[in-house]
């Protein structure tokens, strides 16, 4: 609960290198979400070591600033060869996502989930080689150090407001 209460989304970096062990450690936490008949459709796309890569990312996206500063971007597709209901797989990648959130925060790891990006999902999957119509782009994941310290998440609605009912 420490973990989850704690995840926030980041969006000042500081230019410090995340480790190949912690970058692994982020997608294997990814690897552990529940998938539909355990499909596990995610793929994913790491750019870390290319930066002219990160900002030709970044420059396809209105509010990018934040992302230019970013040590990693994690780009999650969906695979369309292991595909098995489009709702179900929406959701396995969302708790792929999530997974990686946390793991990102219990390291020290700063995250942020960026949806933006999908309206220029073509440009992206251009940028990175990816094959058009086998990947449908689901999100991007900006990795790096905080360089602040955030205590509190945003607010949250109250559970009366979120629970329908107790049967």
């Amino acid at each position: 609960m420490k973990t989850i209460r704690s995840r926030t989304s980041v969006r000042i970096y500081k230019l410090q290198p995340i480790s190949q062990e912690n970058i692994d450690t982020i997608l294997r936490s990814a690897t552990l979400a529940p998938s539909a008949k355990n499909l596990q459709p995610w793929r994913f796309v790491v750019v870390q070591q290319d930066k002219e890569l990160i900002q030709s990312i970044s420059d396809l996206m209105q509010r990018s600033t934040f992302i230019k500063t970013a040590d990693c971007l994690i780009c999650v597709f969906l695979d369309k060869e292991q595909a098995f209901d489009q709702v179900k797989d929406c959701q396995s990648i969302g708790a792929c996502i999530e997974n990686m959130l946390l793991a990102a925060t219990s390291l020290g790891i700063g995250s942020c989930w960026i949806g933006e990006i999908l309206d220029n999902q073509t440009e992206v999957k251009t940028l990175l080689g990816v094959d058009q119509s086998r990947y449908d782009l689901m999100a991007i994941i900006s990795l790096g150090y905080p360089l602040r310290e955030s205590k509190t998440q945003t607010p949250r609605k109250p559970l009366s407001e979120c629970v329908l009912a107790y049967k």
